[in-house]
């Protein structure tokens, strides 16, 4: 949620940005401002290709959500450096548990994904006794 919500954040600043270098280029006429406000335009469209397809999926209640035993385990990668398997199957998520983990640690989890883009929206780790660990909700 937090991901969407800074994804519009940008989207409006870029929306600005654009507007503001289009009215400097209106009244200078100068190249740069012109290519400015294009490049903005740019960003802005490949910015919304990644965030209106969450937000639809999100807004529509259009996402699946697995449960089952689980572990979390650092893969090592920069961008997204936590992976959770469910099930034996692998997601990718950059929100650390602030609880201990690793792969001889095991939970049970619960994750929901958007359908569109299969990109990790929340999970849950509970303990064996059903209590919640660390959600992300």
């Amino acid at each position: 949620m937090v991901d969407l919500i800074g994804f519009w954040c940008i989207t409006l600043a870029l929306v600005g940005a654009a507007f503001m270098y289009f009215v400097q280029w209106r009244q200078e006429r100068k190249l740069g401002k012109l290519f400015a406000s294009i490049g903005s335009m740019l960003l802005l469209v490949l910015v919304l290709f990644m965030t209106v397809p969450d937000t639809y999926d999100r807004a529509n209640a259009q996402y699946k959500t697995e449960t089952g035993p689980c572990y979390v385990v650092n893969n090592g990668a920069k961008a997204r450096d936590i992976d959770i398997y469910v099930n034996d199957i692998s997601y990718e998520t950059r929100l650390r548990p602030d609880i201990p983990y690793g792969p001889g640690i095991e939970f049970e989890c619960t994750i929901t994904i958007t359908q569109r883009l299969n990109t990790l929206v929340d999970y849950e780790l509970r303990s064996e006794d059903g209590d919640v660990l660390f959600p992300t909700y």
